[in-house]
């Protein structure tokens, strides 16, 4: 489960451990779930408020671990209502999303079509015709050599807009480096994040 750069991982585990403040002391399964932990760039968004109340006795079984990509846009909180020993969490994301849905509509950009390459195509293929016997013929092969020569004119739809970033940029240049460089530049915002969580965490009162 602790893979991904968006998840949030939720649920009574039934495991104890210094990680995630509970009062009772550190179990098996506890220091198992802890140790998976701090192999992934996940973190657990717990603090010292138990999650469980029975009696006099308090304990935090119930985890919220969250990716690299989320701990800085997570609040997370108990609260001492219902009559169940298992108290309720709110857990409230305010993450600003990286891209916007698109319109389900269809674009034509006229201003980076290759007219060239347009003409050079529509006038060979309508010297190659042969003269049309009536009106509608002739309209019929010259909707057909125009639909063809279209592929020199952008068009189609943009299924996800990323604000501001320039269309040049999201050209796919086809290095063979580029996933490389991806999951390295990845790996390091995923421990950029983590250590600046570690950083607020330790500033915490």
């Amino acid at each position: 489960l602790l893979r991904g750069e968006n998840r949030l991982v939720v649920g009574d585990f039934n495991a104890h451990h210094d990680l995630w403040h509970s009062s009772l002391a550190n179990d098996r399964r506890g220091n198992s779930l802890a140790e998976q932990i701090d192999d992934s760039t996940f973190c657990t968004m717990n603090d010292d408020a138990p999650t469980r109340i029975v009696g006099s006795c308090s304990s935090s079984p119930d985890l919220t671990i969250a990716s690299a990509g989320l701990i800085n846009s997570i609040s997370w909180r108990p609260m001492l209502t219902l009559a169940s020993d298992h108290l309720p969490i709110i857990i409230s994301i305010n993450k600003p999303t990286d891209f916007a849905p698109a319109d389900h509509r269809t674009y034509t950009n006229f201003n980076k079509a290759d007219w060239n390459g347009f003409a050079e195509v529509t006038e060979s293929s309508f010297a190659a015709l042969p003269t049309p016997t009536d009106v509608h013929a002739g309209e019929r092969q010259f909707r057909k050599v125009v639909t063809a020569a279209a592929r020199f004119i952008p068009s189609g739809r943009i299924a996800e807009v990323r604000p501001n970033f320039p269309a040049e940029a999201a050209v796919d240049p086809g290095d063979p480096r580029l996933r490389e460089l991806n999951l390295e530049i990845r790996q390091l915002v995923n421990q950029h994040k983590r250590t600046k969580w570690e950083e607020h965490l330790k500033a915490c009162n």
